[in-house]
C-alpha cells in the first residue's frame, strides 16, 4: 500500500443509506496519513454497506486516530492469533462502534512520504463505511509493515481509504507500494 500525506477537512455528517447530508461545521486537520484496501473486494464493512454514497469514495478510520475515532474498537492485541503475517483461521475480528458510519472528509493530498507520489494539492471526498481496528490481529500480525500501515500507531489520525480513490488524489493509477520514510510518518490528518 502507498501512503500520502493528506490534509482532512470533516464535510458533514449523515448515514450511508441517506440521499442527503446534513452539514456541520467545518473541522480542519492539518496533516495525516491515508492508506489504500479494496473495499470493493469486501462483501460488507463496520457500517453495512462496501462503498459510500455517491460521489464519495468509502474509508475506514482508524480507531486509535485522536481526532476523528468514533471510539476504540474491542479486543487484545494477542499475538497468539497470528500465523506468520496473517491471522489465524476462524479469527474473530473485534466489534467497532458505529458513531463514525456516514461522516464524510475532505481529503486533500499534500505530498507523499518521501515526496514520491504526485497530485499535491487534489482532492476527493470519502466517507466513513468502516473502521481498521489496531488492536484486530488483520492489523496487528502484520509486523513486517511499520505501524502506520497498519491502522497501529497511537495518536496518529489515519483513514484507510478505498483503492479506487488513488487516481482522484494522485493523478496515477494505484501501484500497491508501501512508502514510509521518518519524519513524516508521525504527521498525519
Amino acid at each position: 500500500m502507498l501512503l500520502i500525506i493528506v490534509a482532512l477537512v470533516a464535510a458533514g455528517a449523515g448515514h450511508p443509506t441517506q440521499n442527503t447530508h446534513s452539514f456541520t461545521k467545518r473541522t480542519s486537520y492539518p496533516n495525516g496519513i491515508a492508506t489504500f484496501n479494496n473495499y470493493a473486494a469486501q462483501g460488507n464493512t463496520n457500517c453495512g454497506l462496501s462503498s459510500g454514497q455517491a460521489g464519495t469514495y468509502g474509508a475506514a478510520a482508524s480507531d486509535i486516530s485522536p481526532e476523528i475515532s468514533g471510539g476504540t474498537c474491542s479486543g487484545h492485541i494477542l499475538m497468539e492469533q497470528c500465523s506468520g503475517q496473517n491471522p489465524v483461521p476462524n479469527y474473530a475480528a473485534p466489534g467497532c462502534p458505529k458513531s463514525n458510519c456516514g461522516k464524510c472528509y475532505k481529503v486533500t493530498n499534500n505530498g507523499g512520504i518521501g515526496g514520491s507520489i504526485g497530485g499535491i494539492g487534489r482532492y476527493i471526498t470519502v466517507q466513513i463505511i468502516d473502521a481498521c481496528p489496531a488492536a484486530s490481529a488483520y492489523n496487528f500480525c502484520k509486523t513486517n509493515m511499520p505501524l502506520n500501515q497498519r491502522c497501529g500507531d497511537s495518536g496518529t489520525n489515519q483513514l484507510d481509504i478505498d483503492v479506487s480513490a488513488y487516481m482522484g488524489l494522485t493523478g496515477q493509477v494505484y501501484g500497491g507500494v508501501s512508502i514510509c520514510i521518518p519524519p513524516c510518518r508521525r504527521t498525519l490528518f
